[in-house]
């Protein structure tokens, strides 16, 4: 029982689960701190309404997800927000019914096997083993009841287990197998010449006219983006919880009473053994057991042999060390009142029938108010719950002063004891500084930010918020002629001797088709010939488009006399000949094999889990109530 679940939780699952922790859960925001309007549905699915501002969040933390992934390669202006939107929403819409079908199919995660990933979450530990303490602690910082987050987490692992039956199933046979590996295992021999555009540069010098006329053919190419500095004001929890004064003792003392018996007492816990027992003989079953036990066998090496739950079985019944709350309440009863060493009656639960015994036990014990970890995590609860109070207090002063005084933030910064301060320049579409954070780039370029008033409060990050306005503005402009000459003027070179280099190249195909040797050629041209000897598909050692190419060449006969010569493209660097010369597939190693059926089963299986997928979706009732770019359009956007 409990094995299996750690199988099906083990790799990428389980560090997403994880994920959950660690990344403050999308309905954890500024709504707890400000008041706000009705919030729509977007979609129902099923019995469940996803609504606007739980699109917004995920939409948020998928934009952040991006920025950070592609760093700075990322371009805002490339990215289609219409597509991105929907998929958002669709991601949303499939991870409900996949949720809702799992449930409805019987998809049930027991007590025993969530407390027994639980254990296996390093996040949760204290020198390699679940720590009750650090779990409550952790969820605590994050303003997480442990419910919520374990119904969170049955729903993840739900899911996985759904997933799990149908991904396992997919598999390969030997003829499918055999004919991949011949095609991957490929190796190709052939020669190249690359004909670089640089050498044509000096002879592409444009004149002034055919500057000017590039210019006028193109000139949108050389707008200058609408671009704005903003003025704002920036609440930051984290930095008022830092800027909080040391406390008194007193003070800490009355949070030390007020805490103790949650935050710094460790409760009594038992190191036990069991032996579980299911089916309809289950109770004759662990009676049995029991007496064999009683009558001096080893307590491990009968659970071994009988036990069920072939998790604890392998380790002699061990489940560890449990405290009160994790186990199902017979069993724990059970356990609870046993002295060390005492076998207990079979008990009964949902999970079949036990007999228990406790190996050891930990007495329960406070730590004292003196101890140095006791003090940090007292003076942080301090300058946490202080933090708040000016957090609040803060936001509420702002939110309300900048709305009623809209032309300027002095007033409001005036009045929360904050300071004005202003960005550099920022252009629509870039994620530089601000704008990185997809809200603060929504509202940049907005109406209302145009008209001279200041936003709404806007949370970047949980525990911070801005209030922004515009201070300057520039409209989108195409900068004049002579402001951008050379560039027209470097991008005509360029595209010249690219026409050059792609001549001569073609000119290289074409003899090289009629019989002349590759080698030849080059040395006519002054061209480096370039050999690739048993090239793998896969080789690092070779430009991509140069294998792409030299990869899609049909094989060359025999008797060598056809000629089989591609050209390949380098973008601006130039043009390429290739000529293949042969196509080998050597022999492959057993450890080759297994791991392409592996590869070749993983593709199966996630075709038959989008597939899957499918099915699910028309399983479970869908109804879409707006698009999400009606919600922007009635001032809700994300």
């Amino acid at each position: 029982m409990l094995q299996s679940l750690r199988d099906r939780t083990s790799g990428v699952v389980a560090w997403f689960i994880v994920g959950l922790l660690i990344i403050p859960f999308a309905f954890f925001g500024i709504e707890q701190f400000a008041t706000g309007t009705a919030d729509p549905k977007i979609a129902t699915v099923g019995d469940k309404d996803i609504t606007q501002s739980e699109f917004r969040n995920a939409y948020n933390q998928r934009y952040q997800r991006l920025v950070q992934m592609l760093g700075e390669n990322f371009d805002a202006s490339t990215l289609d927000q219409a597509a991105f939107r929907s998929g958002v929403l669709e991601d949303m819409i499939r991870q409900e019914a996949q949720l809702q079908y799992a449930s409805e199919e019987g998809w049930r995660v027991s007590d025993q096997e969530l407390m027994a990933f639980l254990r296996t979450v390093p996040a949760f530990q204290q020198e390699g083993t679940f720590s009750p303490q650090t779990y409550r602690d952790r969820l605590a910082r994050q303003g997480i009841e442990p419910e919520r987050y374990e119904s969170q987490l049955r729903d993840g692992l739900r899911s996985e287990q759904l997933r799990t039956a149908v991904v396992s199933s997919a598999f390969t046979v030997a003829p499918e197998l055999e004919r991949a590996r011949a095609v991957r295992a490929q190796q190709r021999t052939f020669e190249m010449v690359r004909v670089p555009a640089s050498r044509f540069l000096s002879e592409s010098e444009p004149a002034d006219d055919a500057v000017a006329e590039a210019y006028e053919t193109s000139k949108e190419e050389y707008r200058v983006p609408e671009r704005v500095r903003l003025a704002y004001l920036e609440i930051d929890r984290d930095a008022l919880a830092e800027a909080q004064p040391a406390p008194e003792e007193g003070v800490l003392r009355r949070i030390y009473e007020a805490e103790a018996a949650s935050r710094f007492s460790e409760p009594e816990r038992r190191e036990v053994r069991h032996i579980l027992t299911e089916g309809e003989d289950a109770e004759a079953r662990i009676r049995e057991a029991a007496q064999r036990i009683a009558s001096g066998e080893d307590f491990a090496a009968v659970a071994s042999e009988v036990s069920d739950d072939s998790g604890s079985a392998e380790d002699g019944g061990s489940l560890g060390w449990i405290e009160r709350g994790e186990m199902v309440p017979a069993f724990e009863e059970a356990a609870f009142a046993l002295p060390v060493g005492e076998l207990s009656d079979p008990v009964e639960s949902e999970f079949g029938w036990h007999v228990i015994r406790v190996e050891r036990i930990d007495e329960p014990q406070t730590l004292p108010f003196e101890d140095e970890s006791v003090q940090q995590q007292l003076e942080r609860m301090y300058r946490e719950r202080e933090a708040d109070v000016i957090f609040r207090e803060a936001l509420e002063t702002v939110e309300r002063v900048s709305f009623e005084q809209p032309a300027s933030l002095e007033p409001a910064a005036e009045a929360a004891g904050l300071e004005v301060q202003v960005s550099d320049w920022l252009a629509r579409g870039s994620n530089a500084g601000l704008l990185s954070n997809p809200e603060v780039a929504e509202v940049a370029f907005g109406d209302s930010l145009a008209a001279g008033e200041n936003s709404r409060p806007l949370e970047i990050a949980p525990g911070r918020v801005l209030v922004v306005r515009q201070r300057e503005h520039e409209e989108s402009r195409v900068q004049p002629l002579e402001e951008v000459r050379e560039a027209v003027a470097s991008r005509l070179r360029r595209e010249r001797a690219g026409a050059r280099a792609r001549e001569v190249a073609e000119n290289m195909l074409q003899s090289l088709r009629e019989g002349t040797e590759l080698a030849s050629l080059a040395e006519s041209r002054e061209l480096e010939l370039e050999i690739a000897e048993s090239v793998a598909r896969d080789s690092s050692s070779w430009d991509r488009r140069v294998l792409d190419v030299a990869f899609s060449l049909p094989r060359p006969d025999q008797a060598g006399s056809n000629v089989v010569a591609e050209l390949v493209g380098f973008g601006s660097e130039g043009f390429g000949v290739i000529a293949l010369q042969s196509v080998t597939v050597p022999e492959a190693a057993d450890d080759d094999v297994d791991t392409l059926r592996q590869r070749i089963s993983g593709r199966l299986a996630g075709a038959e889990y989008a597939g899957y997928e499918q099915h699910i979706t028309e399983a479970i009732d869908v109804e879409r109530h707006r698009s999400v770019s009606d919600a922007e359009t009635q001032g809700q956007q994300p």
